[in-house]
């Protein structure tokens, strides 16, 4: 089955798998960049793989392991389903039938669509010319109030469990999957009390590591920006030892800041110390979008001695 749609597309993405870990059904295997691996409670394997189209625009793949149970899979499906329709309500759902008698693939799935939604069960495959079901198990407990019941419980569950430790979890995924569409190197930090919770090294011209790099503070959530009476927004350092060892680096600091509809910026906030001074217990949040373009923007000013 997969998914077309529109929107933040690594903040839909990272969402919906620190949501699915966090709920009791599924438990997280193993992650890349834009593909995510869980696990059954029995231990089956099911999953899914973004794919980024025209800008702005994506699909998302869902696939099983063959003996993953019927429920499994309809509430695997149903559960990122309601998290894309929710973040897009025009999301395109296309399911990939094929025939059971000589297993070719059924490709026109606009045909599909309209016949499932006029109500006709079946499909006359275009080698064999015998049936494909198209209303099938899948589709009758995709359309349940059954199942519709227990993605509401399922999504109730990931609510409870989301905390503030994993909201940074999401703004990681984002500076991973930033990174990477950049072409550039993220490393999370081993220990982030210090004020540091990553880094991203930059590749010259000839796409080698260059080890030059910039370190990143992230914070995720409304509670960290603060809006004075002239409408400016305010970081306040909580931690004198911060800004310290901000302003020790020999790269830059930057602040990444993301809050509760999203929005994710950043800001350099080892060039603002220098300028205000390292005992301020405050900052002006001036950030810009955190994007592929704004990190080429900063690697060409680190490259470039700046």
């Amino acid at each position: 089955m997969t998914y077309n749609f529109s929107g933040m597309l690594d903040e839909i993405y990272a969402t919906l798998v620190v949501r699915l870990h966090y709920t009791t059904a599924f438990e997280k295997d193993q992650l890349w960049r834009f593909a995510a691996d869980f696990k059954t409670l029995t231990g089956q394997r099911l999953g899914l793989k973004m794919t980024r189209k025209a800008e702005g625009a994506g699909e998302i793949t869902v696939y099983c392991a063959p003996g993953v149970a019927v429920e499994t899979q309809v509430n695997f499906i149903r559960y990122i389903h309601e998290h894309l329709r929710a973040k897009d309500s025009d999301v395109l759902r296309t399911r990939h039938y094929v025939c059971g008698h000589c297993g070719t693939p059924v490709t026109n799935h606009e045909t599909v669509r309209r016949k499932i939604a006029a109500g006709v069960k079946e499909i006359i495959c275009v080698d064999c010319e015998r049936r494909v079901p198209l209303w099938d198990l899948i589709e009758q407990k995709f359309a349940s109030e059954e199942s519709q019941a227990t993605v509401r419980a399922m999504e109730e569950q990931a609510r409870r469990a989301i905390d503030n430790e994993s909201r940074e979890l999401i703004l990681l995924g984002h500076a991973f999957a930033i990174a990477g569409e950049a072409g550039q190197i993220f490393r999370p930090a081993p220990n982030s009390d210090w004020g540091i919770d990553g880094e991203i090294e930059f590749k010259d011209n000839n796409g080698n590591a260059s080890g030059r790099r910039v370190y990143l503070q992230l914070k995720s959530g409304d509670s960290y920006l603060e809006q004075r009476k002239d409408g400016r927004e305010i970081f306040k350092i909580k931690k004198a030892r911060w800004a310290e060892y901000w302003t020790a680096q020999e790269y830059p600091v930057m602040l990444v800041i993301r809050t509760s509809e999203g929005g994710i910026r950043w800001m350099n906030v080892t060039e603002y110390l220098n300028k205000q001074g390292k005992t301020v217990k405050q900052i002006v949040f001036d950030g810009e979008p955190f994007t592929a373009a704004s990190l080429w923007r900063m690697r060409d000013k680190v490259l470039a001695g700046g």
